[in-house]
C-alpha cells in the first residue's frame, strides 16, 4: 500500500511538472515579421532558464519542395515513404556553426528540431508525418547526426513529410531567456525563398530646435538596417525632400529659416542586391526659433531710471524690454534695441518696476520673436556718491568730499573710530563737502557718505560709498 502511495504521488508531481512547463514557457516573439533563414544569422540559442547559452551561426541554403524533394528523399533510403497526393517532402540544408559556448556537444536538433520548430505561417505547429532517414549523399548530415563543439561548423539537413497545405514552414528557435517574465523568447525564421523581410521603421523620433536656424533630429535605432534617409516639408500634407542620408541616429538640419515650421519623417533601408525600405516614421515638426535672453539683470541706475542687461542672442537682430509695475501685470514694451542692456529713465523714486526681454530676428521684412525672458525688478533710487575722499586739514579736523548725485537732496556723512564699529551720523548737508572739527589728536577717523532723496515725507537712501580714514 505504502508503494502505491509513492507512486501515486510521484506521478501526481511529474504531471503537475509537466502543466507547469507548458504555462511557463508560453512563447513570445513576432511571428508576422520573421526574419529571412535564407541570410546568415548569429545569435544567443537558449530555450530554457536552465541552459547554457550558446553562441551560434544559422543560415539555409537549400531547399527542394515536390518532385524534386520526393525524388532526394527516395534515393537517400528506399524504405522513405512516398508522399500521398496531399502530401509532400520538404528537403532543407542548413549551415550551421557553434561559435562560443561551454565546452559541451551541441546537436543540430538542439537548434532546429523536426518534431518541435516547424510552424504554418498562420502559427500552427507543423508535426511532419514521417522524417527522412539519409544514407547516401546526406549521410551523416542529419539533424541527429551532426555534433558541434565550439568553433566547429558543417552542414545539416532535414527531410519532413508534410501536408502540401502547410506551405513553407517558419521556423522557431529559442533565442534566450527572461526570467522576470518566466518565459523563453523566441525567435522567427522564413524558409520562403521570395519572403523579403521587412525593414524596421524608426522609432522614438524626435526633433527639438537646436539654434534659431537648425532643427536636430533623434531617433532610436531600427535592427538590421544599413542607415536613414531624412525627408523635410514645410506642410504636414504637403511634398517631402529627402534632405540627408546618414548611418547615424541623430541628425542636424541647418540653414533653416526662423519662425518657420518645419516637418520631417525617416525611412530606414537595408543595403543588398537592391535597397530595401522600411514605412516612413511618423512625423514630427519643430520652429527654429531665437533662444530666450539670459543672465537677465535689473539694478538701478540714477534716483529716476532702472538698467536693465542680459546676455547676446544668437541670430538676434535686436531686443523688446517690457516694462510693469506688478510682476503679474500688463507689460508695455518700453525699448527696442541692438545692444544688450537698455536704460528706462522718467520712473518714480523708490518705486518696483519689472521686466522682462525678448529677442527678435528680421525675417523678409517681418519680426521673428523668441520667448520672454524671466522676470526681473529694481526700484530707482538716488546713486552712491562718486570721488569720496577724506583728508586731514589740521591736528583737530579732517574734510570729506564727494562728487554731486543727480536728483540728491542731500547727503548724510556718518563716522566712526573703527573701521568695523558702530558709524553714527555727524552731518546732512546738501553741500558735496563737510570739515569735520574738534577731534582728538593723533587719532584715526573712519567715514562714509550716502546720498538721499526726499519723496514726500520720505527720505530714499543711496547704498554707501566705501569707507575713508584720516589720521590726525
Amino acid at each position: 500500500m505504502k508503494k502505491r502511495n509513492f507512486m501515486y504521488l510521484f506521478l501526481t508531481f511529474i504531471i503537475l511538472f509537466s502543466f507547469n512547463l507548458k504555462s511557463a514557457f508560453a512563447e513570445i516573439g513576432d511571428r508576422n515579421t520573421p526574419y529571412s533563414a535564407w541570410f546568415n544569422y548569429n545569435f544567443t540559442l537558449q530555450e530554457y532558464e536552465w541552459d547554457k547559452p550558446k553562441e551560434v551561426e544559422l543560415q539555409l541554403f537549400d531547399m527542394y519542395t515536390g518532385d524534386e524533394a520526393n525524388e532526394i528523399v527516395a534515393n537517400e533510403n528506399m524504405f522513405n515513404s512516398e508522399p500521398a497526393d496531399d502530401e509532400e517532402w520538404i528537403v532543407m540544408g542548413f549551415n550551421l556553426k557553434y561559435v562560443s559556448g561551454p565546452e559541451e556537444p551541441l546537436s543540430a536538433s538542439d537548434v532546429v528540431n523536426s518534431y518541435n520548430s516547424f510552424y504554418t505561417k498562420s502559427g500552427q505547429k507543423v508535426n511532419p508525418i514521417e522524417t527522412a532517414s539519409f544514407g547516401d549523399q546526406l549521410d551523416g548530415l542529419s539533424e541527429y547526426d551532426v555534433e558541434l563543439y565550439p568553433g566547429a561548423e558543417s552542414e545539416v539537413y532535414y527531410g519532413i513529410l508534410v501536408k502540401k497545405t502547410v506551405g513553407y514552414p517558419i521556423i522557431r528557435i529559442g533565442m534566450g531567456y527572461d526570467s522576470r517574465a518566466d518565459q523563453t523568447i523566441y525567435g522567427w525564421f522564413s524558409t520562403d525563398p521570395d519572403y523579403v523581410e521587412p525593414i524596421l521603421s524608426p522609432t522614438n523620433v524626435k526633433v527639438s530646435a537646436s539654434t534659431y536656424n537648425s532643427a536636430k533630429l533623434s531617433w532610436t535605432k531600427a535592427d538590421d538596417v544599413s542607415g536613414y534617409d531624412i525627408y523635410r516639408s514645410t506642410s504636414s500634407t504637403g511634398t517631402y525632400t529627402k534632405i540627408a542620408t546618414t548611418s547615424s541616429t541623430s541628425y542636424t538640419n541647418s540653414s533653416l529659416n526662423t519662425g518657420t515650421t518645419y516637418y520631417y519623417k525617416i525611412k530606414s533601408y537595408k543595403k543588398g542586391t537592391s535597397t530595401q525600405y522600411s514605412d516612413y516614421s511618423k512625423i514630427v515638426s519643430v520652429k527654429p526659433a531665437l533662444s530666450t535672453p539670459t543672465s537677465v539683470k535689473a539694478t538701478s541706475s540714477s534716483y529716476n531710471s532702472v538698467k536693465t542687461s542680459w546676455s547676446a542672442v544668437s541670430g538676434a537682430s535686436g531686443y523688446e524690454v517690457y516694462r510693469s509695475t506688478s510682476s503679474n501685470g500688463t507689460y508695455s514694451r518700453v525699448g527696442t534695441i541692438t545692444s544688450t542692456s537698455y536704460t528706462n529713465s522718467s520712473l518714480t523714486t523708490n518705486k518696483t518696476y519689472y521686466y522682462k526681454v525678448k529677442s527678435y530676428r528680421v525675417v523678409s521684412g517681418k519680426k521673428v520673436y523668441g520667448n520672454y525672458s524671466s522676470v526681473v525688478s529694481a526700484k530707482p533710487i538716488p546713486s552712491v556718491p562718486t570721488n569720496f575722499n577724506a583728508t586731514k586739514v589740521s591736528s583737530t579736523s579732517s574734510k570729506v568730499s564727494w562728487s554731486s548725485v543727480s536728483g540728491a537732496s542731500g547727503y548724510e556723512i556718518y563716522r566712526s573710530t573703527s573701521i568695523t564699529g558702530s558709524y553714527s551720523l555727524v552731518k546732512s548737508t546738501t553741500s558735496t563737502s563737510y570739515t569735520n572739527s574738534s577731534l582728538t589728536k593723533k587719532k584715526t577717523y573712519y567715514y562714509k557718505v550716502r546720498t538721499y532723496r526726499t519723496v514726500g515725507s520720505t527720505k530714499v537712501y543711496s547704498g554707501w560709498t566705501s569707507i575713508k580714514s584720516v589720521k590726525l
